[in-house]
């Protein structure tokens, strides 16, 4: 027994020896093409056939550590979100850290939505409001850092004056109403974006700080922000525990995700015309999403949590948080604060030594 071990041992390191390093040449499956020896996270070739058939067919360099190193075509984007650096911001740095420390979920998988497996939105939480019968969780947020979320001012800004006093993360099941030491975190600090005002739809953000450190998991991580202030071309994604009927008053214990697409500012802005709270119409630093068919849809609940892109590698990236929308489950898109417009003041108060 001991014997067969050693055998098999000493070929794994044998494998281990003559493997290519990340970044030498080497030649695909198809003799025609070249390639480039590269992380398979970093390879978007190979994570897109795992996502379409659970499995790739290019050839292996080695490993690093414990990651396969695949031969990775010339022909593709293997370096992913590279090539999206144009400038070297602070959340762009802090991007690369949470990449470095993550699992990307290589299968990528609200109303009309799907449920979220565990694990695929480590940085999505719920914020939980005490009002005397434990606590209710009416809003979602996304986690920047080990001490700071992202959600909706209007989350903070209550009718009822009562603000969030917990986060709820690492979960998919919202489970019950008090308090978890397990999942739970309790907020030291909340920091609406000093431009929010109650009367007006425009700036709605807040940063929550929390008492002590998240420690990240698997199932609990950061997410990174967008940068780009163009509106996104791929798909992006929506999750919540908001209500998941529009005429009913259910909303979902499981976390729920959605596909929606972007929608032009001008296009979106024939859908609010007229608002109040809306003086300008749909400004620059808001953007729009849904789906056409309105099946698809944020909802009340849904407030605060993330509209996110996924990115070659398989990360998620905040390209907006959820603010507001003409009902539940119409046509009409729902409104999100575009991120990118916020990075200074969410990189001065989240990162401010960085």
């Amino acid at each position: 027994m001991w014997l067969k071990f050693l055998i098999v041992l000493n070929i794994i390191l044998l494998h281990f020896a003559i493997s290519e390093d990340v970044g030498d040449s080497c030649m695909t499956n198809d003799p025609a093409l070249e390639g480039t020896c590269a992380k398979v996270s970093m390879c978007e070739a190979a994570l897109m056939e795992i996502r379409k058939k659970k499995f790739h067919q290019y050839e292996r360099c080695g490993f690093d550590g414990f990651e396969e190193v695949v031969c990775c075509p010339h022909t593709t984007n293997k370096f992913g979100d590279e090539t999206r650096m144009k400038t070297d911001r602070i959340a762009e740095r802090e991007c690369q850290k949470i990449m470095a420390t993550s699992i990307p979920a290589l299968d990528l998988y609200i109303i009309g939505g799907e449920l979220a497996s565990l694990g695929e939105f480590p940085h999505m939480v719920a914020l939980g409001y005490d009002r005397g019968d434990g606590y209710e969780f009416d809003c979602g947020g996304s986690v920047l850092s080990p001490t700071f979320v992202l959600s909706a001012a209007h989350c903070i800004d209550t009718l009822d004056r009562i603000q969030p006093s917990v986060i709820r993360g690492g979960v998919v099941e919202i489970g019950g109403k008090e308090f978890n030491p397990n999942t739970d975190d309790r907020i030291a600090e909340i920091i609406t974006n000093p431009r929010y005002t109650r009367k007006e739809k425009y700036h709605d953000l807040a940063l929550i700080r929390l008492e002590r450190p998240l420690q990240f998991s698997s199932n609990l991580n950061a997410i990174c922000l967008e940068t780009n202030d163009a509106d996104p071309t791929e798909p992006l994604t929506i999750t919540g525990w908001g209500k998941t009927s529009n005429t009913r008053d259910t909303r979902s214990n499981l976390l729920l995700k959605a596909n929606v697409t972007a929608v032009s500012r001008n296009t979106c802005t024939e859908s609010y015309t007229n608002w109040r709270k809306l003086p300008t119409g749909i400004s620059p630093d808001q953007m729009c999403a849904g789906d056409p068919l309105g099946k698809k849809d944020t909802c009340q609940g849904d407030s605060g949590g993330p509209l996110q892109s996924v990115t070659a590698q398989g990360m998620n990236r905040l390209v907006g948080v959820t603010s507001f929308g003409r009902g539940c489950g119409s046509p009409v898109p729902g409104v999100y604060t575009r991120v990118s417009r916020y990075l200074d003041w969410i990189e001065s108060v989240v990162w401010p030594n960085a």
